[in-house]
């Protein structure tokens, strides 16, 4: 891991949207969601850092040290693309935080920025795993009425 040099600032800033927060708008954003290769400002990080890391991973683009595959996410992300598919998807930029990046279409969205970097097909749909069995408590639990 290493920071990320003023070249990569460079680049991740020219992104087209990056100039500004992805969630309110304002200008000079310094914090990043890695899972979204998108930026936003100091107080919206707040917000996403609140949603936690399996949602959205929070980096400061320029204190924090970055992987050449989270580099690579940024590169291949940027807030217009991310927008762009999100509006597409019936999710609007003016949806609150929470409620836009925890749905099913950002999700999908993330992996399909995280299958680009890492050169895999892109998923169409999310795969949700199977709801718990919960018969084996059933059963027990009928067994302990039962008696015997």
């Amino acid at each position: 891991m290493v920071q990320m040099t003023p070249g990569d600032q460079a680049m991740v800033k020219a992104i087209p949207g990056n100039d500004k927060c992805c969630d309110c708008g304002m200008k000079n954003p310094q914090w990043a969601s890695v899972s979204f290769g998108t930026v936003f400002c100091l107080d919206c990080s707040g917000v996403h850092r609140s949603l936690g890391v399996h949602i959205s991973f929070v980096r400061s683009i320029a204190m924090d040290s970055w992987t050449p595959q989270q580099l690579t996410l940024m590169k291949l992300g940027g807030n217009q693309k991310c927008q762009s598919y999100l509006s597409s998807k019936g999710i609007l930029p003016s949806t609150p935080i929470k409620q836009k990046y925890e749905s099913d279409v950002a999700q999908l969205y993330k992996e399909i920025l995280k299958a680009r970097a890492e050169g895999r097909p892109e998923p169409t749909c999310l795969i949700k795993p199977p709801p718990k069995n919960r018969s084996a408590y059933v059963s027990n639990n009928n067994n302990f009425n039962g008696g015997g």
